[in-house]
């Protein structure tokens, strides 16, 4: 039933549309801007709108056909980095979750550089700033 309802949830990404246009064509059509040709005619040739060109232009900025490559494999590694890291902690909390039913007790670690009890937010160990009157310990 779960999958069934994701996979429902993820169709709507499998029929989007795919660009007509590769990444090295697009940074050509910038560079055709870059060097003067107007955007309403280089929007005209290749059959996109004025808004799709500036979006492209937003995401590529001034790279070459070589540089948008190299972006490319970097959000690919970037993805598969991402993946691995969702694995090992997926494993890890696993772990946790299991030496918990074990019967060893959780551990309460105090925050790096208190010297008293830890504090129920982020930073409590140093109450000064220009918010420090608001923040009291619980």
């Amino acid at each position: 039933m779960l999958g069934r309802v994701l996979g429902d949830s993820l169709d709507w990404l499998r029929r989007m549309r795919r660009s007509q246009h590769t990444d090295q064509e697009i940074a050509f059509l910038l560079q055709e801007a870059a060097s003067g040709t107007a955007i309403a005619t280089i929007c005209a040739t290749a059959h996109v709108s004025i808004g799709t060109f500036y979006r492209w232009r937003r995401r590529f900025g001034g790279l070459s056909p070589a540089g948008v490559t190299r972006l490319g494999d970097v959000e690919r590694e970037n993805a598969r980095l991402r993946s691995e890291v969702m694995s090992l902690r997926q494993a890890l909390l696993a772990s946790a979750s299991a030496g918990r039913e074990r019967g060893s007790p959780p551990r309460a670690t105090p925050m790096p550089g208190s010297a008293g009890p830890a504090t129920g937010f982020r930073g409590g160990h140093a109450s000064v700033g220009r918010y420090a009157g608001l923040r009291t310990a619980t």
